[in-house]
């Protein structure tokens, strides 16, 4: 879907970078002799790219460098040929190999009532609605039927489904998650 998280259909745990960037993937490599990229979302259903002009690009350690994006098409479920200016040969692609990708938070497409971007819940302590603390937001997958907040406190893990029967509310100003504690949650 997005880059970093609609509640119920967006896989991607990852929190804001530093510089009000968000990960959506990384680059694994060149693809054809014209400069093109292969990325790889951390989300594979995600349709981010459609609505984006650019990209942030990191390699190992250095500060993001903006890149406008010319061009970005589906190769298969897991991969994207995208094109950046000032990328024209395949050496100049291949070089990028493994560097991070981001976006700017702020052009993230703007969300509907009762969604939030993953990126928003990582860090937010979960209390039970009796006030019960769980723990922190750690990770978040998709398990194909819902999505999942991977909430842990010291040694111990709980899956929480992000469905409206649990989530009853999301402060993201103070970072706090209430839950519902269904039958069976929390054992």
């Amino acid at each position: 879907m997005d880059a970093a998280g609609r509640l119920s259909t967006q896989n991607q745990s990852n929190p804001a970078a530093p510089h009000g960037l968000v990960r959506i993937g990384y680059l694994a490599g060149a693809h054809g002799l014209k400069g093109a990229l292969r990325l790889r979302p951390d989300d594979a259903d995600s349709s981010i790219l459609e609505s984006l002009r650019r990209l942030f690009v990191a390699n190992s350690g250095t500060p993001p460098r903006e890149y406008r994006l010319n061009a970005a098409a589906r190769i298969n479920r897991t991969t994207f040929r995208i094109m950046l200016k000032g990328i024209a040969t395949p050496e100049a692609a291949d070089a990028m190999r493994g560097a991070i990708v981001s976006v700017a938070a702020a052009d993230l497409p703007a969300l509907a009532a009762g969604e939030f971007y993953y990126f928003q819940t990582i860090g937010c302590a979960v209390t039970t609605a009796t006030g019960e603390r769980i723990g922190v937001v750690e990770e978040v997958f998709s398990n194909g039927a819902n999505d999942v907040l991977v909430v842990r406190e010291g040694g111990r893990e709980i899956l929480v489904p992000a469905i409206a029967d649990v989530i009853r509310s999301l402060d993201f100003e103070r970072r706090q998650i209430v839950i519902e504690a269904v039958p069976g949650l929390l054992d």
